[in-house]
């Protein structure tokens, strides 16, 4: 009886040369790109920074709307400008938190984002077309605070001046990298976000 012999077939694969060239292949291709993945975090962390300033003024002014009576946006800027706020209803007659009444909401420190600062101003002439440009140092003009009356519309009130507009930006990055964006408020009490470096014609753009 005959044995029939079958011919071996070779398994293919990857030999240990072309394994460890790919392994330097994929770590060079790393690291040139992990200066770029980290500076996307970072303006990711500006940019959710921007958004959370932005909800606070929302939800102050639609509770001063709400509860027709005064509401204030705070925002202590402690540790450089960093991005906790406060949203309560004003005593009677006066400027400040209302001790009686509950918080309405809050963001505290332990919410900051990464390295993400504040620079805040009240002054007019830097919300003006074209005053965009310029960027606010972080932690300049804080504490901020901004409020709202029952009608929705900042209080012009004598002894108080409203925060106007607020940088978000990271010292850490170069400005070449830095993606700052900005909160404004308007005279009527509607806050937005815009980028200053966005062309014109683009909705972002300041």
């Amino acid at each position: 009886m005959t044995t029939r012999r079958f011919p071996r077939r070779r398994l293919a694969g990857f030999s240990i040369v072309e394994l460890v060239i790919a392994m330097l292949v994929g770590a060079i291709l790393l690291r040139l790109a992990a200066p770029s993945f980290a500076n996307w975090i970072a303006n990711q962390r500006v940019r959710s920074t921007a958004e959370a300033l932005l909800h606070g003024l929302n939800v102050a002014r639609s509770e001063a709307l709400r509860r027709n009576a005064r509401v204030l946006f705070r925002m202590p800027g402690a540790n450089g400008g960093e991005s906790a706020w406060q949203v309560c209803q004003v005593v009677q007659g006066g400027f400040g938190c209302d001790g009686a009444v509950p918080v309405i909401q809050v963001r505290d420190g332990g919410e900051e984002s990464g390295n993400a600062r504040v620079g805040a101003t009240n002054d007019v002439a830097l919300v003006a077309p074209g005053a965009f440009a310029g960027a606010l140092s972080a932690g300049a003009g804080v504490p901020a605070a901004v409020m709202f009356d029952g009608r929705g519309r900042l209080v012009n009130a004598i002894g108080w001046a409203n925060t106007l507009r607020m940088d978000v930006r990271d010292n850490t990055m170069s400005t070449s990298d830095e993606r700052r964006l900005v909160v404004a408020v308007s005279a009527s009490g509607g806050a937005r976000m815009c980028d200053p470096l966005a062309g014109a014609g683009n909705p972002r753009a300041c």
